[in-house]
């Protein structure tokens, strides 16, 4: 996401009310980089103090719809589709697709939102990006990618296991490397080459069974001789795949469970356990190998992983406790997050640029300058910097997460 240079229709906007003259609708041309093609979106607006909520609170009217620049704002997920499953981004904005912030009468991009005065709403911060990750049932097809990240952190909070796929309710995540098997190489150098042969030799595979799908045989004897020959490039693709699994560890997951991921750590979350993800907000991976094809590019990032993986066992990472329903689950250098389990009210600490919250359960009650906002469970919203200050209620015994920079 690129801001513009500044804030000068935002300021603009409060000026002209401290003179005592009327809002003008502005024309304005909103850079859209990340679009593809790259795009500019021409919008007409009109930016105007929120009524009650003070000089400097503003709002912003775009044909019958009125956004809150300093409130609460609403985030709603663009859905999208992954071959293991799907994601719900809440705060994405990239070619792929864009959440959306709720106006009282409309919604609105979030990349645009952001552009009408990105320095008072989240100080010119990049977004934590923050994302359901749902994988489908099924053993392998549920599988997300086996990768590892030089620079993104991220963190997941298990929210659900589906009872069909683990039906002790305990899940699993692939997480780290088998010491084992980095033991029985006799050196970590032989380790990394031979789970760097056993991944080559499984993408060989896939990449012969999908070769072969896309064949079609013309007569009916063809056909018998092309399905035996598929199932047998299928079977060696099983055997391939269960060849590269003892290299990697596993762990188990209850509902609840938080699991920090650090750079350069291999990681694959399993089928049916979903979870709610805050990362680093850029998009950068190194695949080692994947169970479906991947469909934003045409091969493994193996060698480049596996030289790069630490090998040494993730530490884990302890929850703080701050006070009586409130722990600190994960602090990276860019964003921390909070968990919170109480019927209190809890106030973000002042001089966030921003707060993203969400509601895994029960429902909250969230107060800006000029307004207000019910949440849900499974929902989210963005306070602006101005709402920092302001308290979050909690309806019931509700749990929710924050996540911020500086939390």
């Amino acid at each position: 996401m690129i801001y513009p240079a500044t804030d000068h229709h935002a300021e603009a906007a409060i000026a002209r009310a401290a003179a005592g003259h009327p809002a003008e609708p502005l024309r304005l041309e909103i850079p859209r980089p990340w679009a593809r093609p790259p795009e500019a979106l021409c919008l007409e607006v009109t930016l105007q103090p929120r009524p009650g909520a003070g000089a400097n609170a503003l709002e912003a009217l775009i044909g019958e719809a009125c956004f809150p620049m300093d409130d609460p704002v609403a985030l709603l997920p663009v859905e999208i589709p992954k071959p293991w499953g799907r994601e719900l981004w809440f705060t994405g904005v990239e070619a792929r697709g864009e959440a959306q912030v709720a106006g009282s009468g409309g919604t609105l991009a979030l990349g645009t939102w952001l552009s009408l005065a990105p320095a008072r709403s989240v100080g010119r911060q990049p977004l934590v990006l923050l994302k359901i990750l749902d994988p489908r049932p099924e053993p392998v097809l549920g599988e997300l990618y086996l990768e590892v990240h030089e620079a993104k952190r991220e963190v997941y909070v298990v929210t659900a296991i589906d009872p069909v796929a683990w039906p002790d309710g305990r899940g699993r995540i692939r997480f780290g490397v088998n010491q084992t098997a980095r033991a029985a190489e006799g050196s970590d150098d032989a380790f990394r080459r031979s789970f760097m042969d056993a991944l080559a030799a499984y993408e060989r595979a896939q990449a012969a069974v999908e070769s072969r799908a896309e064949q079609p045989a013309d007569f009916d004897t063809a056909k018998a001789a092309e399905h035996a020959s598929r199932e047998a490039l299928a079977a060696e693709e099983r055997i391939a795949r269960e060849a590269t699994l003892k290299f990697t560890d596993e762990r188990t997951l209850s509902v609840g469970d938080v699991i920090s991921v650090p750079t350069w750590v291999p990681h694959s979350l399993q089928q049916g356990v979903q979870v709610v993800e805050f990362q680093t907000p850029n998009y950068e991976r190194h695949i080692l190998s994947s169970s479906q094809k991947v469909l934003t590019q045409t091969h493994w990032d193996s060698e480049r992983a596996v030289q790069g993986m630490h090998l040494d066992p993730p530490a884990t990472v302890q929850p703080e406790i701050l006070s009586d329903g409130v722990e600190r689950i994960v602090a990276f250098e860019d964003f921390g997050v909070w968990r919170v389990q109480s019927r209190k009210s809890l106030t973000p600490p002042s001089g966030l640029p921003y707060t993203v919250v969400f509601c895994i359960e029960g429902s909250l009650h969230l107060q800006g300058p000029g307004g207000s906002l019910e949440l849900g469970s499974g929902e989210a919203a963005l306070l602006p910097c101005a709402s920092a200050g302001y308290p979050i209620g909690s309806v019931d015994d509700a749990c929710y997460l924050l996540a911020a920079p500086g939390l």
